[in-house]
């Protein structure tokens, strides 16, 4: 079929967008408007619009299209192809433009189709490319033109209908027809989790679970430190800032100069490191190419339809979305009035602006109808415009309720998701750690969760007293936890903890005789496992690395600005989170041996040493290179130049994340702690009363006074079945005996009660006797009725 234009359709489709704004830009025209905006295919017509204002300062707009003229081989790292240039004139209307094209191929889950990007012709003679931001699929990046992707074919041939049409006859008991929240959670970094790093990959790592279980098999440890949960949190999965000059995914070989021309383009398989977070808001209703096996978006469909069909219970899946800020190279991808001005992370988002916040949350529909059950929404407390009357930012709570609104439909089933909100307000003032109180959107909305004050990132388990000093936030779990994401390890803990310098704190050597020791132990603490999942309110959330004792920290080669202070600032890392042994393999931080790094005392040195140079010259890389260089005695690594320490940093990046890839240390998880922290997940799974906050008599306290140890014990009782727990666990120091007779739990008969969880290396005992508790060590009875 050959491709034209649909003159007649275009300019009826563009009449419809004008009319829609006779009145301006009003909340339903911008929400309409958005549900337009981007590229829409039925397989044989496609239409496309897009939103730039300098629209009205243009001659004409064009839309630029990349036909393949051959099957793309997307594992492939580098390939050269040919496609046919097609250039067409579009309809321009005020700050839209958009077309009707017949006869263009379309992406699906088994080929690439055509792909696109526009072209403003100024009237200042000027030209200028403008890409996608509400395209469905982004092979290529964010600097790459947009694939036209059948997202509707695609998704009609979804393989979890069922578990859709079960879920919409439960939600007809339910109001607002919103999905309810899961019992516990496993927040997973795609990137790190498998060895391949990709949505299928995971996926596959599932179906290998599933395999195991329908078959009776035992699980090996690595694989039940992925199993007992109810729903997994992806960190985000949309395309992320890349490097100017790395970076180069798509590469025009000559820029075509006329229609119907053959172009040969060069191509790169992505490989952007990041952990998620440095995003632009452009493309993020596409999912990041770097964690796509095929380059095909169903696989994160793939990866929920093998999540929703799990033999046993189905996993529900939570989105983590970035809306609330973007990074600095926003800007080089969207219209500047997108943004209302800089802030920390690069620039604010201007939620004044209609048409900006009803792409934000069109962006968020597109993706929940993926067939996400729930959203995490990432630092709720950046949502915030200006007010000019009082001089001020405030906090955009409608904004967050119409986020909570957004309806998704999937498979024919229409529903709201479980709402999460990280909301620190407010943070950053100097006392958000007193002032915080972790409950503003719950109280406003009613129905979200947020996360409480322990998984945020600056606690530090790993630290003397810890336990006893957090008591305060602790004790807000017995009448907030049912609404709170609970828990104690997660990326922002763990990065915080490996950025400590160890030197400056009280460190718990009880927990290990290394430092790395001590923070595996912190972060994958039996005692603390058993006192949050077995026992607590709330839904606790377990990190896959902290789970596996695997490495974590701030990864990302996305920047040259930056780069050399982002590595600068893993400095204590290298003594956290590596020993000798680790270092000397020699599968990890090849890049950094390769610079002339020998000893991973050399590396300490020189990280630390750059660590306080970035201080001292308040990062001028210039100024750190030429004071690197008179340093006697000199580093393993001398003639230091900015080029060079930007050379470190990327290779850096790439030893860290190769590092913290889950797969690279599965050979030394602890089978036994994998094993109990399974059975505690198992076990409040049966208990899902567990969630909701303490009633009657219960109660959660430490023994006074301490005496050199922290010891947490505590009773609870279903108030359906009547079912009881008791609980006691060493949270830090010496090891001693504990009577659980005589610390007056509301207990007057000490019959029936039988400990079924027990943490590794203690042995059991009655629990009419008492037992020695040393630090890591807990055990928790149960009593049944009857």
């Amino acid at each position: 079929m050959s491709i034209h234009i649909d003159k007649q359709e275009s300019k009826a489709f563009l009449k419809q967008i004008s009319q829609r704004l006779t009145y301006g830009v009003k909340k339903s025209a911008a929400r309409f408007i958005a549900e337009q905006l981007g590229a829409h295919t039925d397989g044989a017509t496609a239409r496309f619009l897009i939103w730039h204002p300098k629209i009205t300062q243009s001659e004409k707009v064009a839309l630029r299209l990349y036909i393949p003229q051959q099957h793309l081989l997307y594992d492939k790292p580098d390939q050269h192809i040919s496609v046919i240039y097609r250039e067409l004139e579009i309809v321009a209307q005020g700050e839209y433009a958009g077309a009707v094209i017949e006869g263009l191929p379309a992406g699906d889950k088994d080929q690439f189709g055509a792909f696109y990007e526009f072209e403003l012709f100024l009237k200042d003679g000027s030209r200028k490319i403008v890409r996608d931001p509400m395209a469905w699929s982004m092979p290529y990046g964010i600097y790459a033109p947009a694939e036209l992707y059948n997202v509707d074919k695609v998704r009609s041939e979804r393989k979890d209908s069922a578990y859709f049409q079960q879920l919409g006859k439960e939600l007809e008991k339910l109001e607002g027809r919103r999905i309810c929240p899961s019992v516990n959670l496993l927040e997973v970094h795609t990137g790190t989790t498998t060895k391949d790093g990709t949505l299928q990959a995971l996926s596959n790592r599932y179906k290998q679970i599933a395999r195991a279980i329908e078959k009776g098999n035992e699980l090996t440890p690595d694989q039940k430190n992925l199993a007992g949960f109810d729903a997994i949190e992806l960190m985000p999965v949309e395309p992320v800032i890349e490097h100017p000059e790395v970076h180069r995914f798509w590469d025009s070989v000559y820029t075509p100069e006329k229609d119907g021309e053959e172009v040969t383009i060069h191509l790169k398989k992505p490989t952007v490191i990041n952990w998620g977070y440095d995003i632009v808001i452009f493309g993020s209703a596409a999912v990041n190419p770097s964690i796509l096996t095929t380059g095909r978006p169903h696989e994160l469909m793939e990866l929920i339809e093998t999540l929703h069909n799990f033999p046993g219970r189905p996993i529900k899946v939570i989105l983590d979305v970035v809306y609330g800020h973007a990074d600095n190279q926003g800007l080089n991808v969207m219209p500047e009035e997108f943004f209302a001005g800089p802030n920390m992370y690069g620039h604010n988002i201007d939620f004044k602006n209609p048409i900006a916040r009803a792409m934000i949350l069109e962006m968020q529909r597109r993706k929940i109808d993926w067939g996400f059950d729930g959203v995490r929404v990432d630092g709720a407390q950046d949502f915030k415009y200006y007010d000019e009357r009082n001089d001020q930012m405030v906090h955009d709570d409608d904004f967050l309720k119409e986020m909570s609104a957004v309806e998704q439909n999937v498979a024919g089933v229409t529903y709201r998701p479980w709402m999460i909100f990280e909301d620190g307000r407010p943070w950053p003032r100097d006392d958000w750690e007193l002032a915080s109180t972790y409950r503003e959107i719950t109280e406003q909305q009613g129905h979200p969760f947020q996360w409480a004050a322990m998984i945020f990132a600056y606690n530090t388990p790993y630290n003397y007293t810890y336990w006893v000093s957090k008591w305060w936030r602790l004790k807000e779990l017995f009448d907030f936890g049912n609404k709170w994401i609970t828990g104690y390890a997660n990326h922002d803990t763990m990065r915080r903890g490996t950025q400590t310098d160890p030197s400056s704190i009280n460190v718990n050597f009880q927990l290990g005789n290394s430092l790395k020791m001590v923070m595996d132990n912190a972060y994958n603490n039996p005692s603390t496992t058993l006192v949050m999942n077995g026992f607590l309110p709330g839904v606790p959330m377990d990190f896959v690395q902290a789970l596996g004792n695997t490495p974590w920290s701030f990864i990302r080669n996305t920047d040259t600005t930056y780069a050399i202070k982002v590595a600068a600032e893993e400095a204590h890392f290298t003594e956290w989170q590596i020993t000798d042994v680790e270092f000397r393999n020699s599968r990890h931080f090849k890049k950094l041996k390769d610079m002339g790094f020998k000893s991973l005392a050399g590396l300490r040195r020189f990280s630390k040493a750059l660590l306080n140079l970035v201080k001292a010259t308040e990062y001028n890389p210039g100024n750190i290179a030429q004071l690197l260089n008179e340093f006697d005695p000199p580093f393993e690594v001398m003639d230091w130049s900015t080029e060079k320490l930007n050379r470190y940093a990327l290779a850096w990046t790439d030893d860290l994340h190769s590092y913290c890839n889950a797969d690279r240390h599965s050979d030394v998880v602890d089978p036994k702690k994998a094993d109990f922290n399974l059975t505690v997940r198992e076990f409040r799974l049966k208990n899902r009363w567990l969630v909701g906050n303490f009633t009657g008599k219960d109660l959660f306290r430490y023994r006074e006074p301490v005496d050199g140890t922290v010891i947490f014990y505590g009773y609870r009782k279903d108030p359906e079945s009547g079912k009881e727990l008791i609980v006691a666990a060493n949270m830090e120091g010496q090891a001693r005996q504990v009577d659980l007779k005589s610390l007056n739990l509301p207990v007057n008969d000490w019959e029936g009660w039988e400990p079924v969880l027990v943490t590794p290396t203690l042995k059991p005992k009655p629990i009419g006797q008492p037992i020695k508790l040393s630090i890591m060590q807990g055990i928790l009875y149960q009593r049944v009725p009857g």
